[in-house]
């Protein structure tokens, strides 16, 4: 648990060395989802800026526009992917909701299976926090080894997953009641917070990868 707050504090700092740029990358990013095909993709530019300042490498303009044309289908189709889930969540908690369904179930059974789509989203919401950040941190840049490597380590670390989860949902919630926060700075500060969070969480796999190719040699 501590780890996870270690993070999001070192996050924090990243983010507050950088909040002039960071902040006028935010509100770009704002913009560019008023044209809906522009948003995955400029949210791939925020995040590439992102991976460089958890790296602690400096951060520019040209990293923010370099990860919207790079990652500009892959990011499509990592949002089309969210899409689909996100229907068939949300049909399976309303048709669960409903009295009158094709085939007879309990009260108690239709709710039981609501709960379970509702947790199943709750989830989802949670490993996303991951596939991007692993998308522009591995070197096979394959979507679905970065979906893959997402879900190994949100099922293997849950409780650093679901307290840094709370965190973010903290800010979002500080953000809703506070709403010029979104526009500004919130966005670039869970970029932040994602990448730093998948550095940490791949350390321990590279570390045994060097240590297998020590051991090699």
């Amino acid at each position: 648990m501590k780890d996870a707050f270690h993070i999001f504090w070192e996050a924090l700092k990243d983010f507050w060395d950088e909040l002039f740029l960071l902040a006028l990358m935010n509100i770009v990013t704002v913009l560019l989802a008023i044209p809906v095909i522009t948003l995955p993709p400029a949210l791939a530019g925020l995040w590439n800026v992102s991976n460089r300042l958890a790296n602690g490498r400096g951060i520019d303009w040209q990293d923010y526009f370099d990860g919207l044309r790079r990652y500009f289908c892959k990011v499509w189709g990592l949002a089309l992917l969210n899409a689909l889930v996100v229907v068939i969540l949300l049909t399976n908690i309303w048709f669960y909701g409903q009295e009158n369904i094709p085939f007879t179930l309990s009260e108690n059974v239709r709710t039981l299976m609501q709960a379970f789509f509702v947790i199943a989203g709750g989830l989802w919401l949670l490993y996303q926090m991951y596939p991007l950040a692993m998308l522009l941190e591995q070197e096979d840049q394959r979507l679905r080894v970065a979906l893959r490597n997402a879900a190994v380590v949100s099922l293997t670390n849950p409780v650093f997953t679901i307290v840094l989860g709370l965190l973010l949902l903290i800010v979002a919630i500080i953000s809703t009641f506070l709403p010029m926060l979104w526009p500004l700075i919130t966005l670039a500060l869970f970029a932040v917070v994602c990448n730093k969070a998948a550095l940490y969480l791949l350390e321990p796999y590279r570390e045994r990868m060097k240590s297998e190719q020590g051991n090699e040699t």
